[in-house]
Formats: structure tokens, C-alpha cells, sequence
């Protein structure tokens, strides 16, 4: 019995000196010194920011014009196919002309004859003085003789006693007042026959203008000087060219007035027209720089601008459209074509940007760790939607004020309040300014 006791108490002493050196372990353990985290550091910054306005639509030619056929008649020549250059007034259509050259004849023969009437060859000024036509001179001479032949017989009859018979007197008096007759008669005889040849003119003008509609040409530009004359065509509208991009008639057809013959385009500069949400209302304005892309060139960007916003917004999709011009001069870019372009708007200073391997996004929680005096401190962040133009930056909208310090290698093994080891100095990044896609 005695023994047994004994037994007990060295184990019990064996247990109390087993749990104090268990206790001696985790109290040395505990006091060991938290370990150091080594990190690379890169600082925050703050940049620039172009803002834009992400659109798609459709290119369209700056003119387009569906060339018709003015007269009736059978085709003789086409001078142009589809994919042709054609320039302003360049002939594309002939129909058969001898219809309208004998119309012309005709014409020219109506008016010589009128003319030959008065005794003149060629179309006289609208102011002409009809008194120079030979009738009227003769009808003139004529009046001014019965008018000598009647004074003197006036005299003659007055005499004392009377030297003429009365009846001869009065003979001689008619015949002043037909020769003033005649002669006004012979004025406005003159008169409309000179105003028949003017007209007869226009008939030949109608018949010569008749044959050079014979030949079907593409439109023509106003000439700059009868922009004085209230044309209200711009200079720059002299330039244009066309491409043909439909054939509708071929050689031998016979073709009635404003039958269409050819679709022309005009390419240079082209049109993009597209849709804006009604959010950028206020952000888009006219004359603003657009870069636009399509899909048979990428990564080549054209220049724009915005030329035209449609001032109402559509209710059915809340959305107003935009043109914009785009210069063409290589005719690269195709009218019908789909493209996405970004309407430069405004540019934002003072944007924070961070490290893109700065960054760290988990369930949903994106962060950043930041070193103030060796200290890891972790920053909760939002992103936003720029990036600098080499993509190491992102910009941060809430979270950070550019000028941290920012951990880009060892975040995976940091908690917020670690002693952290610099590695390395702060990196330098690009500073080129950035650009901002704002997706509609």
C-alpha cells in the first residue's frame, strides 16, 4: 500500500515538470520577434487623363448622287464601269445625237429667218435701237418727205390769193399722215420681229441644250467665283471626285427621261454616323477629336472630328447620334463599312494611378498594401476604367492619393502591420499621359 503511494506521487511530480517545461517552451516561443516580409516597392503617381466616349457605326460617303439620263434616246457609248474614277463633268452616258442636231438646225434657220426680216444677220442686243433697221429707215425718209412736200404746200394754200387748189392741199395732208403711219407701223412691226428672233433664241438655246444633254456627265462643282453670286457651294467643294459604284444601263438601251444610269460617291472625307447614350449629352460638342477603327485595318486609328450632333434624343432608345468627318484621301475606309470609334472629350489632371502588379483583387475585395515607416498598411481601392499607354498603371478613383509607396513584389505574404525589408528602390514608370475607354 505504502508502495503504491509512492508510485503516485512520482507521477504526479513527473506531470508537473512535463507541463511546466511545455509551458517554459510556449512562453520562449512567444517571445520571438515577428519576421520581416522583404518587398519591393513602386511608388503611385499622378497623371493626366484623356477622357473619351466609345461609339460604333456605320461609314457613309460625303455626297451621293444617282446620275439620270435628261433626254430620251438609244445609248451609244458608256464610258465609265463600276470601281471608275470619274471627275466633275467627265462624260459617263451618249445617247444618239442626230435627233437633236436636227432640232438645232432647225431652230438656227427660224431665227435667221426672222432676223432676215429686218434686214439683220446676227441676234441684236436686247437695248437695240429698231430705228437703224432699213424698213424703219425708209418708212423715216418717207414720213420726213410728206412732211417738206406738206409745209410747202401749207404755204402755197396761205398765199394771198391762194396758189394751190384746196383739195390738192388736202392730198398732201393725207399723204403726211399715212407716211407717219407707216412709218410707226414699221417701228413696231421691227419691234416684234426682233423680239421673235430673241425668242426664236431661246428655242435654239433649248435645242442646243437638248443636244449637249445627249452626253450624260457627272455633276459638276461651282466654280468659286460664283460664290459671290450667292452659289453657297464652300471652295473646298471644287476638289471633290467621284468613284462609280452602280451601273444601271448598258450600251444600246433605249432610255427614257430621268432613267438612272450611275450611283457616284463621293469618299473624301467620309462620314461616320453613330449613337451616343444620353448620359454624354453634355460631354460631346462639335469639332472634338475622334480616333476610329475598322475591321480590315487593325490598329491603324483615322482622325476626326465631330462635325455634327443630332439635337434631339431618340425615346426609343435614349440615344442621339453623331457625324463625324474623317479624311479619306488614300480611300481606304469604305462607305457601309462597321466602326467603332472614341470621341476624345475632355482631359482630367491630378488622376492617381497605381501599379497594375500592385493590385490585388480576392473575393471580390481589391487592395493594395502601402509602406509608411516599415510598416505594411493594407488600403482598400476601386479602379477605375484608364490605363497608362504602356499598361503598368491603372487609375484608382477612391482609395489612395498618389503619393504612396506601393508594395509590387511580397504582397502575398503581408498582413496589414508587418515589418516590411526594401528590396529595391521605387521603380520609375512611364510617364506618357494616359487614355481613358469610357465604353457607352
Amino acid at each position: 500500500m505504502h508502495k503504491c503511494k509512492l508510485l503516485l506521487t512520482a507521477a504526479a511530480l513527473s506531470a508537473c515538470l512535463l507541463l511546466t517545461a511545455c509551458d517554459k517552451k510556449v512562453q520562449a516561443q512567444g517571445a520571438k520577434t515577428p519576421p520581416i516580409v522583404t518587398v519591393t516597392l513602386a511608388p503611385a503617381r499622378l497623371d493626366k487623363v484623356q477622357r473619351t466616349v466609345d461609339v460604333v457605326g456605320t461609314l457613309f460617303a460625303d455626297e451621293e448622287s444617282v446620275v439620270s439620263a435628261k433626254v430620251p434616246g438609244r445609248i451609244i457609248k458608256l464610258y465609265k464601269d463600276i470601281g471608275d474614277s470619274v471627275q466633275p463633268g467627265e462624260p459617263l452616258v451618249q445617247l444618239k445625237p442626230n435627233d437633236y442636231l436636227l432640232a438645232v438646225n432647225k431652230a438656227q434657220l427660224a431665227m435667221e429667218q426672222a432676223l432676215a426680216k429686218v434686214g439683220l444677220k446676227e441676234l441684236p442686243p436686247k437695248d437695240f435701237d429698231v430705228t437703224k433697221v432699213p424698213t424703219v429707215v425708209k418708212a423715216r425718209l418717207q414720213a420726213e418727205n410728206a412732211q417738206a412736200k406738206y409745209n410747202r404746200a401749207k404755204k402755197l394754200f396761205e398765199a394771198t390769193p391762194p396758189l394751190m387748189s384746196e383739195q390738192d392741199y388736202a392730198d398732201l395732208a393725207t399723204a403726211l399722215s399715212v407716211a407717219q403711219s407707216s412709218y410707226d407701223v414699221e417701228l413696231l412691226v421691227s419691234r416684234g420681229l426682233v423680239a421673235e428672233a430673241w425668242s426664236l433664241k431661246g428655242d435654239l438655246d433649248i435645242a442646243q441644250q437638248r443636244l449637249t444633254d445627249a452626253t450624260t456627265r457627272a455633276p459638276s462643282t461651282i466654280d468659286p467665283k460664283d460664290l459671290s453670286a450667292g452659289a453657297g457651294t464652300p471652295p473646298e467643294k471644287a476638289k471633290r471626285s467621284f468613284v462609280v459604284t452602280h451601273k444601271y444601263v448598258n450600251e444600246g438601251e433605249l432610255v427614257r427621261e430621268i432613267t438612272p444610269c450611275f450611283r457616284l460617291i463621293d469618299d473624301n472625307p467620309i462620314k461616320l454616323r453613330a449613337k451616343v447614350p444620353e448620359r454624354y449629352v453634355a460631354d460631346i460638342a462639335i469639332g472634338q477629336k475622334v480616333k476610329a477603327n475598322v475591321d480590315a485595318y487593325p490598329g491603324t486609328d483615322f482622325l476626326g472630328a465631330v462635325s455634327r450632333i443630332n439635337p434631339q434624343v431618340d425615346a426609343d432608345n435614349r440615344t442621339f447620334s453623331i457625324e463625324v468627318l474623317i479624311p479619306n484621301d488614300d480611300h481606304r475606309l469604305k462607305p457601309g463599312s462597321f466602326s467603332r470609334a472614341a470621341v476624345q472629350t475632355h482631359v482630367d489632371n491630378n488622376v492617381v494611378f497605381a501599379p497594375q502588379n500592385a493590385i490585388i483583387t480576392f473575393a471580390g475585395v481589391t487592395k493594395v498594401f502601402k509602406v509608411e515607416s516599415n510598416k505594411a498598411a493594407e488600403v482598400s481601392i476601386e479602379t477605375g476604367e484608364a490605363q497608362s499607354a504602356d499598361n503598368r498603371y491603372v487609375e484608382i478613383v477612391r482609395g489612395l492619393k498618389g503619393n504612396e509607396q506601393l508594395v509590387i513584389e511580397g504582397a502575398s505574404k503581408l498582413a496589414g502591420g508587418m515589418t516590411v525589408s526594401i528590396k529595391a528602390p521605387a521603380t520609375q514608370a512611364s510617364t506618357q499621359p494616359a487614355s481613358k475607354p469610357a465604353t457607352p
